[in-house]
């Protein structure tokens, strides 16, 4: 947010609705919709680096606490795109990696339950470790498996 310091120098009244966009005459530096009670303020352009000053730069970012359902932790979100468990991963991962490369994984995954890592950090690391290409393929065989399954109650999961 950028707070200025506005000078308004001698002004004229602009009626509502007006399409004016200059002074009427020189005289002027700026307009107000009302002389009396001014709601609306006018800088013409040609005032404008002269009689707009900006004094303070003011940045803040909005707290997450008190709105409701984005107070859950980072570890509780649930994916939006298309995933499986991070065990079930390993498992998979296991057949196509070597060993030092899933124990490096597995190690990390049980410093995000201990939350020693963020869920984002995790994430990263395995794709390091594995590649996009893999992870994509097996993500998508898990994917295509579940829909094939059918639930409980008889129905295919979607």
């Amino acid at each position: 947010m950028l707070l200025c310091r506005v000078i308004l120098g001698k002004i004229e009244a602009v009626p509502r609705f007006s399409e004016q966009c200059n002074p009427s005459c020189e005289e002027f530096d700026s307009g107000v919709d009302d002389l009396a009670s001014p709601s609306k303020y006018i800088v013409w352009s040609s005032c404008m680096n002269t009689h707009i000053l900006p004094e303070f730069v003011i940045s803040f970012r909005a707290s997450s606490y008190g709105r409701g359902d984005q107070r859950r932790s980072q570890s509780s979100r649930t994916p939006n795109s298309d995933w499986m468990p991070f065990p079930t991963l390993i498992t998979t991962l296991s057949k196509f990696l070597p060993r030092d490369a899933i124990e490096l994984i597995g190690k990390n995954h049980s410093d995000y339950k201990n939350r020693k890592i963020t869920r984002q950090e995790l994430i990263q690391l395995v794709r390091n470790v594995a590649g996009d290409k893999l992870l994509m393929a097996i993500i998508k065989s898990y994917r295509r498996k579940q829909i094939k399954q059918p639930s409980s109650n008889g129905l295919y999961n979607n």
